[in-house]
């Protein structure tokens, strides 16, 4: 099976730095990468937020649109069918043959050709649709990464458990090791307890970690909209595996150039939203500003609904209404002050939100060449633990080494590699959202 070329870089860079091993895992691996390259893909057809943003993109189009018709034309059909209960108000015409009109259809008409408030919220419902078509596309961008930490997280917790399990079963082989030395006389009872004690440490360990795993999981089908099903080639995975499927994914190089903020997809959000609030001032002072509208109607009425249809009496009318503020109760100039520092309060928040996000920018950039530096020493750091658990390890069966110094050892190790493990995925999660953020992609 071929390799999607997402990952194709990624491996080959694993399998040079991941030192000795056989062929038959590297395809196994590659065989894994090909699955979790399709869940990603079928994670894009299924997630929460990606439809939930495709689905607010679909609202925003449509309200501007309908935002939009409201500078149209409108008409209503207006039917009616009245009965005067108080004759006598009318006999007079009656008597002279005079029926007042009972039933009437009628047309009314509106058109508003200059409402200011009118126009700033249909352009209001345009920012809006350009927010959420860019929030929609930037969520679909930043989603393999966000998918692959979250897997990551869901590995990670998987590693710290098949790691533990290893440890468990060296520490019940040390555990009769220890009680058998006893019983020849070879070993002290403090060693015996000493190894009973870790076994006890590793277990509680392991119930954590258990608790850790499921609870990975659940964020990760949470956030893809996978299923359980859908994780079962994992199962069986070792610690070994599961390490190199960890090193594989999170296995990338960082670019530290200089954000470019004005490509920044978060910053262009962050325009979009303080001129959507700019135009949700002009509610402020809707009142305060003329409007130019054409009214008519067409009636025809008659003494019954057939004679309104075929013998109507019938009207017509047009106007052009122009209205004009002249006073309401003062608020001229408190409406437009109102606005004026409502607007102010705006500007300063987003010149507040702009050096945020600059300097969130540029502190990533400075945590990711720490935590480059940091993998590397880990790494380094990691090798020299084996190098120590094999040679403790090997002095403790020539009785030169304490149970003591070899299980502390071991402790080390494990913290050691899961440190690794941790701090390699988040390097991975920093240096990808980078990218985008920083309007470097």
């Amino acid at each position: 099976m071929k390799m999607p070329k997402l990952f194709y870089p990624f491996f080959v860079i694993w399998a040079f730095t991941a030192g000795p091993a056989s062929s038959e895992t590297n395809s196994e691996l590659e065989n894994i990468v090909v699955q979790i390259n399709s869940l990603q893909k079928k994670a894009e057809e299924l997630a929460p937020d990606l439809k939930n943003a495709q689905a607010l993109d679909s609202q925003k189009s449509a309200e501007s649109y309908s935002r939009l018709t409201s500078h149209f034309p409108n008409a209503a059909l207006k039917i009616k069918k009245e009965k005067d209960f108080f004759e006598e108000r009318t006999a007079q015409l009656r008597a002279l043959g005079i029926v007042p009109a009972e039933s009437s259809w009628g047309i009314n008409y509106e058109w508003t050709l200059i409402n200011f408030a009118q126009i700033d919220r249909t352009r209001k419902s345009f920012s809006e649709q350009d927010r959420a078509e860019l929030d929609a596309q930037v969520r679909k961008k930043e989603f393999p990464v966000s998918f692959n930490t979250y897997f990551l997280n869901f590995l990670l917790a998987k590693y710290k458990y098949a790691a533990i399990e290893n440890s468990l079963k060296k520490a019940e082989t040390g555990k009769k090791e220890a009680q058998l030395g006893f019983d020849l006389g070879q070993k002290t009872k403090i060693d015996v307890l000493r190894s009973e004690a870790n076994a006890v440490s590793l277990s509680s360990k392991k119930t954590s970690y258990i608790d850790e795993e499921q609870t990975a999981r659940s964020r990760l089908l949470e956030f893809s909209g996978l299923g359980t099903a859908d994780l079962v080639f994992l199962d069986n995975l070792d610690e070994q595996k599961v390490f190199g499927l960890i090193d594989l994914l999170s296995s990338v190089l960082a670019r530290k150039e200089k954000n470019l903020l004005a490509r920044s997809p978060q910053f262009q959000m962050l325009m979009m939203d303080e001129k959507i609030n700019r135009l949700a001032l002009s509610e402020m002072t809707r009142l305060e500003y003329p409007e130019l509208v054409i009214q008519g109607s067409y009636l025809s009425t008659g003494e019954t609904f057939n004679q309104s249809l075929h013998n109507p009496i019938r009207s017509h009318t047009v106007a052009l209404v122009l209205n004009i503020p002249l006073f309401s109760g003062g608020s001229f100039a408190s409406t437009h002050f109102e606005k004026y520092f409502a607007r102010k309060q705006i500007e300063y928040t987003v010149n507040r939100q702009k050096l945020e996000l600059e300097n969130t920018l540029n502190n990533t950039l400075i945590k990711i060449e720490a935590l480059e530096k940091l993998v590397a020493s880990l790494s380094l750091n990691v090798s020299q633990f084996e190098e120590l658990y094999r040679l403790t390890e090997k002095s403790y069966r020539l009785g030169k080494s304490s149970l003591f110094e070899l299980l502390d050892v071991q402790d080390d190790l494990l913290e050691a590699k899961i440190s690794l493990a941790q701090n390699k995925i988040q390097f991975y999660s920093l240096s990808q959202n980078y990218l985008w953020q920083a309007g470097l992609q």
